[in-house]
């Protein structure tokens, strides 16, 4: 009996039986209760909760006016698991949204693996929700794009359909800025959802460990300002997450969940003790940088009319997502060539800078686009590598960007910005924590500088190389080479040599058989990757410049000259006897023939294999936008097996590996670009990669 006022009583009856006669028994009970209550002025609500089947009980008991119930419908009345469920399913899990309509994301989801931090096991959303279901704590980290939010949004959905009468929280921490305890980032959650109702008695089972916590985010919550000082910035992300601190603390023995990005602190010794957390009381996760190509296979599948993608996509979940999201017309047009590359890489840049909008609606997407490309600049001012960024440099970003000074919601946009990490030692400095997105910023920025003929970089000297992807990026987007050359000799002229150098790299990026340089000459200045390979080079000149690798395959020079260049690696010649009579006075480390096809020839393969493995180095693997017929056989004739040749390219044509178009002087083989990753898989298993393309050797 409970007496909730003086004159409203509760009786409830409580029974292991299901049975007709126990209801009518405890019937009988409850009217004469009730009787002897009305006579005192007193109104009796009365409830029969059973632990066995409840649906041929509930009309009799509706008849009687007593509420007959389950256990877990009874629990639902006062705890309301299932009203909590139903409506926080239609809501956005953190950054889990549909990249069109920044709704919830509701695509199919692709099972990805996560990995324990401190045994590199691999674990999946099973494990990851029965962790929490058995009241342990666990941090998941990634960085952007890598499913988090998603991974929040399937763990909810598998302990919400558990056999359990308590609930699940999953609060999105961006909508918690200056919530300073549990109690009121718990309030806040519910009343956003409409069920205010329910803060009471969820706060009480909180404090009861009843509740298992899903808090995304820990990275969105939040300063309100941005400092150079990496002591002051400890303090602020403390304090700015003095809220998650308490409700971690006071949640007790209720499993938890807490994700953000792995960079967000400046070591895993700060994130534990700002989210209050010993480092033997909870597991740290990690989310795989990229999908496997079985989880790829599955998520596209699942989501796209695609079945499969280009090679030189990143297969971050974000970003597959957003391939899986382009219109079909946009599908079927990408096609191979390193233009479809630049045009989705600036796509997808686009709809990130989109995405932190959404996020943060403060935050001008245009702007952050523009602070990414101007820090990719900046980065090339740094010696060391990773070139570490400076808050200072990112404040001076922001302002010769906007005009304005970092304030407020701006600066959240400074602490977290795509593409970004922290360096892994104790300071405030971030670095490019993907190669592929700095080069490919790099790229877009320079392509900006040579279109208007930007004069304020001349005079800043570069250290960094454009990178590879850059170089596509900036050879699919030049279409005068002329202004190009004059522009990169105007920055050399006046201490930027790297620009000079970068447009070299860019040229060469492309398929033309035949290159002029007009004479171009480059001093001092930095390549990470010079490659001639295939190609005819006419008039240019490098002189004391350093260089990763050189590539000089097939290639041919003519009134060019390399003078006192340094460099780690040259591919196509075996020693420095062989190097061509263009290069004087250059010191290489290594010199390298595995770019040519008489390498494979001391492979301890039969002929078949080396005639199949020379084929796909020859299309896929060297310079060119194809290969001529006879090109084929070039350097392999001493293991060359015309009938295995013939069974490649017949599986390649019919398969759409390789396409056949006519040239100048007979029919060409062209490689389509979106079978490298298969072709390389190849290259380095050999007998081990399990391709069809393989047992053609017989």
């Amino acid at each position: 009996m409970i007496e909730v006022k003086s004159d409203h009583w509760i009786a409830i009856e409580i029974s292991k039986s299901d049975t007709l006669e126990k209801l009518r028994t405890d019937l009988a009970k409850f009217a004469a209760f009730r009787l002897a209550q009305m006579v005192d002025g007193i109104y009796t609500e009365c409830l029969f909760i059973t632990a066995g089947d409840t649906n041929s009980l509930k009309e009799t008991g509706r008849a009687n006016k007593v509420d007959v119930m389950s256990v877990n419908e009874f629990a639902g009345k006062f705890i309301g698991k299932d009203e909590y469920v139903y409506i926080r399913n239609s809501q956005k899990f953190g950054s889990a949204v549909d990249p069109d309509t920044g709704g919830k994301d509701n695509a199919a989801f692709a099972e990805v693996g996560y990995i324990l931090s401190n045994t590199g096991s691999a674990v999946d959303i099973t494990n990851v929700a029965d962790k929490v279901a058995n009241r342990k704590k666990a941090i998941l980290i990634g960085e952007f794009g890598s499913g988090k939010s998603r991974c929040v949004q399937e763990v909810f959905l598998a302990l919400s359909k558990a056999d359990d009468m308590f609930p699940t929280v999953a609060i999105n921490l961006r909508e918690c800025w200056g919530l300073q305890s549990f109690d009121l980032i718990i309030r806040s959650h519910l009343e956003s959802l409409g069920l205010s109702k329910m803060a009471d008695n969820l706060i009480k089972l909180a404090l009861a460990g009843k509740v298992r916590f899903l808090l995304d985010g820990f990275d969105e919550i939040g300063s309100q300002s941005w400092t150079g000082e990496i002591e002051r910035l400890k303090d602020l992300r403390r304090r700015s997450l003095k809220g998650v601190f308490d409700l971690i603390a006071k949640c007790g023995t209720g499993g938890v969940l807490i994700t953000g990005r792995e960079h967000y602190f400046s070591s895993n010794d700060e994130m534990l003790d700002c989210l209050g957390l010993e480092a033997g009381q909870v597991e740290i996760i990690e989310c795989r940088d990229e999908f496997s190509e079985a989880e790829l296979q599955h998520y596209l599948t699942s989501n796209s009319i695609m079945v499969d993608v280009p090679s030189w996509m990143p297969r971050k979940p974000l970003i597959c997502q957003l391939f899986s999201k382009l219109p079909s017309s946009e599908l079927n047009s990408i096609s191979d060539d390193a233009v479809d590359e630049v045009d989705f890489f600036e796509k997808f840049l686009d709809a990130i800078c989109l995405r932190e909008r959404r996020i943060h609606p403060s935050i001008d997407d245009k702007v952050l686009k523009a602070v990414l490309l101007n820090l990719a600049d900046k980065s090339r001012e740094k010696l060391s590598l990773p070139e570490q960024i400076t808050p200072e440099d990112i404040n001076r970003s922001f302002f010769e960007v906007s005009g304005l000074t970092p304030l407020d919601e701006s600066a959240i946009m400074l602490q977290r910005l795509p593409y970004l990490g922290r360096t892994g030692t104790d300071n405030a400095n971030r670095i490019f924590i993907d190669d592929y997105a700095k080069s490919g910023l790099r790229g877009l920025s320079l392509c900006e500088h040579i279109y208007v003929s930007d004069k304020r970089i001349s005079s800043t000297p570069w250290k960094g190389a454009l990178g590879e992807f850059g170089s596509r990026v900036v050879c699919s987007r030049v279409s005068n080479w002329n202004d190009a050359y004059k522009y990169g000799a105007y920055c050399a002229k006046y201490g930027n040599s790297q620009v000079a150098a970068d447009i070299v790299t860019s040229r060469l990026a492309g398929d033309d058989a035949t290159i002029s340089f007009l004479g171009v000459r480059v001093e001092n200045a930095h390549f990470d990757v010079l490659d001639f390979s295939g190609s005819e080079i006419i008039n240019l000149n490098i002189e004391s410049c350093s260089v990763d690798e050189i590539k000089i395959t097939e290639a041919e020079f003519k009134k060019c000259s390399f003078r006192d260049v340094i460099g780690d690696r040259v591919l196509g010649v075996g020693s420095h006897a062989r190097l061509p009579d263009c290069f004087q006075k250059c010191d290489f480390s290594a010199y390298d023939q595995a770019d040519n096809a008489a390498r494979i020839s001391e492979l301890p393969l039969t002929n078949a294999q080396k005639t199949i493995l020379s084929l796909i180095k020859k299309l896929f693997f060297q310079r060119g936008r194809g290969r001529k017929e006879e090109g084929l056989l070039r350097g392999a004739e001493d293991y060359w097996e015309r009938k295995t040749a013939a069974s490649f390219l017949s599986y390649a044509l019919t398969n759409g590996i390789v396409i056949e178009a006519k040239g100048n002087e007979g029919k060409i083989f062209v490689p389509q670009r979106r079978h490298t990753r298969r072709m390389a898989n190849i290259m380095e298993r050999m007998g081990s990669c399990g391709d069809v393309i393989w047992t053609l050797a017989g």
